[in-house]
């Protein structure tokens, strides 16, 4: 039984309650800089492309809205360095599917890069014509992060998404979970490069 796995159970509490929680210490400092070595040699081979809003045909590239380089991870071939993020990551869908009858398919993650000075507007995941999206999942891979560096992820807690939040930092090995339909949330500007694996687990499309 890994270590996780004893964690299971408080943040699954967590999001039943409160729809969101974060979780430090997801990996390993090793596994950590393994993942995002793995990211950084993706980026410098030129397999990152600017992120995009929308969805499909409607999908557009928007430098005032949001300023960061993805790269979808294949859950296919998936390279070693990748293997332990699955691994929990799927644990953690299996679990939340036995307690909470949520239904999620499968896990669909990028890495994502924001330069120095990048940001992503206030924004919902879940897009208005399709309900996929269940639980959004943002893992960081920023070592010796300070909290003057910036880069924070402001997560809005009332349904308005206008007055009360919670300004999460980037620090490396923690995963913040929120369900997709109901926080706004924004990355806000930092003072260095900032490196994440984020996605969601989803329903199948119908």
């Amino acid at each position: 039984m890994t270590e996780l796995t004893h964690r299971l159970p408080a943040i699954i509490d967590a999001l039943a309650e409160q729809g969101w929680v974060v979780v430090d210490g997801f990996l390993t400092p090793a596994q950590i800089t393994a993942l995002r070595v793995e990211g950084e040699r993706r980026y410098a081979a030129g397999e990152f492309h600017r992120a995009g809003i929308g969805r499909a045909t409607q999908q557009q590239i928007r430098d005032d809205i949001r300023s960061d380089a993805v790269r979808w991870l294949d859950p296919i071939d998936r390279q070693p360095a990748e293997l332990p993020y699955w691994a929990n990551i799927e644990a953690l869908q299996t679990e939340l599917n036995r307690s909470l009858y949520l239904g999620i398919h499968e896990g669909e993650f990028h890495y994502a890069h924001y330069p120095a000075g990048g940001f992503y507007q206030r924004h919902l995941d879940r897009f208005r014509d399709n309900s996929a999206r269940v639980i959004s999942c943002v893992f960081y891979l920023n070592e010796d992060w300070q909290d003057t560096d910036g880069g924070h992820l402001r997560l809005w807690l009332d349904a308005e998404g206008q007055a009360e939040y919670r300004d999460i930092a980037p620090q490396a090995g923690r995963l913040v979970l929120f369900t997709s339909e109901r926080f706004w949330h924004a990355v806000q500007p930092a003072t260095r490069p900032r490196w994440s694996v984020t996605g969601w687990l989803r329903r199948a499309e119908v």
